[in-house]
Protein backbone atom coordinates (compact mmCIF):
# COMPACT_ATOMS: atom_id res chain seq x y z
CA UNK A 1 0.00 0.00 0.00
CA UNK A 2 1.92 3.08 -1.33
CA UNK A 3 -0.80 5.63 -0.12
CA UNK A 4 -0.28 6.80 3.64
CA UNK A 5 -1.86 4.55 6.82
CA UNK A 6 -5.57 6.04 7.51
CA UNK A 7 -6.50 6.48 10.75
CA UNK A 8 -8.15 3.40 12.60
CA UNK A 9 -10.59 3.67 15.29
CA UNK A 10 -10.14 0.67 18.22
CA UNK A 11 -13.22 -1.46 17.07
CA UNK A 12 -12.08 -1.00 13.36
CA UNK A 13 -8.69 -2.44 13.93
CA UNK A 14 -10.15 -4.83 16.03
CA UNK A 15 -12.78 -6.28 13.12
CA UNK A 16 -9.48 -5.55 11.06
CA UNK A 17 -7.48 -8.35 12.91
CA UNK A 18 -10.41 -10.63 13.00
CA UNK A 19 -10.09 -10.39 9.39
CA UNK A 20 -6.81 -11.27 9.30
CA UNK A 21 -6.61 -14.19 11.35
CA UNK A 22 -10.28 -15.82 9.76
CA UNK A 23 -10.01 -14.27 5.64
CA UNK A 24 -11.87 -14.92 4.02
CA UNK A 25 -14.51 -14.52 6.11
CA UNK A 26 -17.89 -13.50 6.77
CA UNK A 27 -19.62 -10.54 8.48
CA UNK A 28 -21.58 -13.00 10.49
CA UNK A 29 -18.44 -14.68 11.28
CA UNK A 30 -16.29 -11.06 12.34
CA UNK A 31 -19.23 -9.98 14.52
CA UNK A 32 -19.49 -13.30 16.39
CA UNK A 33 -15.60 -13.08 17.27
CA UNK A 34 -15.79 -9.59 18.23
CA UNK A 35 -19.21 -10.37 20.03
CA UNK A 36 -17.02 -13.13 21.91
CA UNK A 37 -15.15 -10.01 23.10
CA UNK A 38 -17.61 -7.68 24.13
CA UNK A 39 -20.95 -6.48 23.56
CA UNK A 40 -21.65 -4.81 20.05
CA UNK A 41 -24.64 -4.53 17.32
CA UNK A 42 -23.97 -6.66 14.21
CA UNK A 43 -25.08 -3.52 12.57
CA UNK A 44 -21.90 -1.15 14.03
CA UNK A 45 -19.77 -4.42 13.06
CA UNK A 46 -21.05 -4.41 9.58
CA UNK A 47 -20.49 -0.40 9.42
CA UNK A 48 -17.33 -0.79 10.45
CA UNK A 49 -16.29 -3.13 7.67
CA UNK A 50 -18.15 -0.93 5.31
CA UNK A 51 -15.65 1.83 6.56
CA UNK A 52 -12.99 -0.30 6.28
CA UNK A 53 -14.10 -1.03 2.60
CA UNK A 54 -14.53 2.51 2.01
CA UNK A 55 -10.68 3.11 3.30
CA UNK A 56 -8.97 0.66 1.13
CA UNK A 57 -8.05 -1.67 3.50
CA UNK A 58 -10.78 -4.68 3.07
CA UNK A 59 -12.19 -5.91 0.31
CA UNK A 60 -15.45 -8.17 -0.80
CA UNK A 61 -15.07 -11.52 -2.42
CA UNK A 62 -18.91 -12.38 -3.75
CA UNK A 63 -19.24 -16.21 -4.62
CA UNK A 64 -20.84 -17.37 -7.23
CA UNK A 65 -24.83 -17.56 -6.86
CA UNK A 66 -26.14 -15.89 -3.49
CA UNK A 67 -23.17 -17.27 -0.90
CA UNK A 68 -22.56 -15.15 2.01
CA UNK A 69 -20.14 -12.15 0.44
CA UNK A 70 -16.72 -12.87 2.44
CA UNK A 71 -13.98 -10.36 3.27
CA UNK A 72 -10.54 -10.02 3.02
CA UNK A 73 -7.95 -7.38 3.58
CA UNK A 74 -6.26 -5.99 1.30
CA UNK A 75 -3.13 -4.85 3.20
CA UNK A 76 -1.06 -7.65 5.71
CA UNK A 77 -1.20 -7.33 9.06
CA UNK A 78 2.75 -6.94 8.90
CA UNK A 79 2.26 -3.54 7.03
CA UNK A 80 -0.19 -1.57 9.23
CA UNK A 81 0.77 -2.28 12.60
CA UNK A 82 4.48 -0.63 11.89
CA UNK A 83 2.42 2.55 10.66
CA UNK A 84 -0.11 2.62 13.62
CA UNK A 85 3.14 2.29 16.17
CA UNK A 86 4.84 4.72 14.65
CA UNK A 87 1.99 7.33 14.57
CA UNK A 88 1.30 6.54 18.08
CA UNK A 89 5.11 7.77 18.89
CA UNK A 90 4.81 10.60 16.62
CA UNK A 91 1.49 12.07 17.94
CA UNK A 92 1.26 10.51 21.86
CA UNK A 93 4.70 10.34 22.36
CA UNK A 94 6.20 13.40 20.83
CA UNK A 95 8.23 11.51 18.53
CA UNK A 96 10.55 9.85 21.07
CA UNK A 97 10.13 6.09 21.50
CA UNK A 98 11.76 5.88 24.97
CA UNK A 99 8.72 6.30 26.68
CA UNK A 100 7.38 3.33 24.89
CA UNK A 101 10.62 1.27 25.55
CA UNK A 102 10.48 2.42 29.52
CA UNK A 103 6.79 1.12 29.60
CA UNK A 104 8.06 -2.70 27.87
CA UNK A 105 10.78 -2.60 30.41
CA UNK A 106 8.94 -1.94 33.32
CA UNK A 107 5.47 -3.70 32.63
CA UNK A 108 4.75 -6.59 34.25
CA UNK A 109 6.43 -9.85 33.41
CA UNK A 110 3.41 -11.95 33.83
CA UNK A 111 1.89 -9.95 30.31
CA UNK A 112 5.50 -10.45 28.31
CA UNK A 113 5.48 -14.14 26.70
CA UNK A 114 9.20 -16.30 26.24
CA UNK A 115 8.56 -14.99 22.21
CA UNK A 116 7.59 -11.03 23.40
CA UNK A 117 11.22 -11.45 25.20
CA UNK A 118 13.35 -12.76 22.68
CA UNK A 119 11.44 -10.32 19.77
CA UNK A 120 12.42 -7.56 22.20
CA UNK A 121 16.34 -8.82 22.88
CA UNK A 122 16.29 -9.09 19.35
CA UNK A 123 15.05 -5.38 18.52
CA UNK A 124 17.55 -4.25 21.28
CA UNK A 125 20.43 -6.16 19.44
CA UNK A 126 19.44 -4.69 16.47
CA UNK A 127 19.54 -1.06 17.59
CA UNK A 128 23.17 -1.90 19.56
CA UNK A 129 24.27 -2.79 15.94
CA UNK A 130 23.44 0.28 14.57
CA UNK A 131 24.88 2.55 17.20
CA UNK A 132 27.90 0.90 16.71
CA UNK A 133 28.25 1.30 13.01
CA UNK A 134 26.83 -1.84 12.18
CA UNK A 135 23.45 -2.88 10.65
Amino acid sequence: MSEPMPSLGELELEVLRHVWREQPCTERRVWDLVQAERPVARTTVLKTMQRLEEKGLLVREAEAGRGPIRYRAVVEERRVLPALIRRFVERALGGSSAPLAAFLAESDADGLTAKDLEALRAIARKIEGRGKGGA
